[in-house]
């Protein structure tokens, strides 16, 4: 279990971390969103013990990670793919790494057959891709048969078939009990495996949810509906709390409520429906609505240069 409370990190320039506390949940997926320069991987090297707070403090099991008797067992991480020792071979560098932690070495033939490395596995890393190297430091992560697994922007580099495997992978590791933080700024990928979200902005904690959460409390949700008595039915649910617009005639945008209870007010009420769907938004636009306003990089637009000319 990781714990982070109250957790901080002064640079001399900025906070990158701001007095975050949150809990990384075993059996779950968190994506781990934020612009540019939102602390991320800075959390990331603080719970590794690769950084040391200014002030709070991370634990897993209620020790540092540089306490820890086993710590590749405890977190597994994939923090820079690119920092790879690209002299080594796929085989020697997980062998370094069985080898500092006490691991069987045939686990480590074990992990090269199932990144799919096992052909190349003694070739030097100079010679791979990036999406390859990439497959190295996933086996890194995964060596210690960890109880939380985390990894920085992991999709970064894969085919298609990569990403299929990689996604496939990440909900297994989650079916099997394991906590999965995952750091991505594809976000379609992250919304097809991520049941939670932790999002950061300016170092500050903006949202820690469920999916479903998130959904619930975003402007972007409602429920579309049409029925024979659309005024009345408007009149209704603005009366039981409902959010309602009209965008057109016939149809009515509704939030603040769910399907299962538009539709038993109507029924109550004697109102047909013709038409009940939820619409979503995307994680993008979901993403977008939090991090409004808090980005430290941002490009000029077309109306920004207009106005920059002026």
């Amino acid at each position: 279990m990781i714990q982070l409370t109250n957790l901080t990190k002064k640079f001399t320039d900025k906070i990158a971390v701001n007095n975050i506390s949150l809990y990384i949940h075993p059996g779950v997926v968190t994506g781990f969103l934020g612009p540019n320069g939102a602390g991320k991987t800075t959390t990331m090297r603080l719970i590794l013990g690769l950084a040391a707070p200014t002030s709070g403090s991370v634990s897993a099991d209620g020790k540092s990670y540089t306490a820890l008797e086993r710590p590749l067992s405890k977190i597994g991480a994939m923090v820079d793919a690119g920092a790879l020792d690209a002299r080594l071979t796929p085989r020697q560098h997980l062998m370094i790494l069985a080898a500092a932690a006490g691991i069987n070495k045939n686990r480590v033939d074990e992990l090269l057959s199932f990144v799919g490395l096992r052909k190349v596995a003694n070739k030097k890393i100079n010679e791979f891709s990036f999406g390859m190297k990439q497959r190295v430091g996933i086996a890194g992560a995964l060596i210690g048969d960890p109880e939380t697994v985390m990894m920085d922007e992991p999709f970064n580099g894969l085919d298609v078939e990569g990403i299929h495997w990689l996604r496939t992978l990440l909900r297994d590791l989650a079916e099997q009990g394991k906590a999965v933080l995952v750091s991505s700024h594809l976000l379609s990928e992250v919304q097809e495996i991520a049941d939670r979200v932790i999002v950061l902005a300016r170092g500050e904690l903006i949202a820690d949810m469920s999916m479903d959460e998130m959904q619930e409390k975003s402007i972007g949700s409602y429920v579309q509906v049409q029925s024979d008595n659309i005024a009345g039915l408007k009149k209704i649910l603005i009366e039981n709390d409902a959010g309602v617009d009209m965008p057109e005639s016939g149809i009515l945008h509704v939030r603040k409520m769910n399907m299962r209870r538009i539709g038993d007010i109507a029924f109550t009420n004697g109102i047909r429906i013709y038409e009940l769907v939820n619409y979503q938004p995307s994680l993008e636009q979901l993403f977008s609505e939090l991090v409004a306003g808090k980005t430290d990089y941002k490009g000029l637009n077309h109306h920004d240069k207009e106005e920059a000319k002026q």
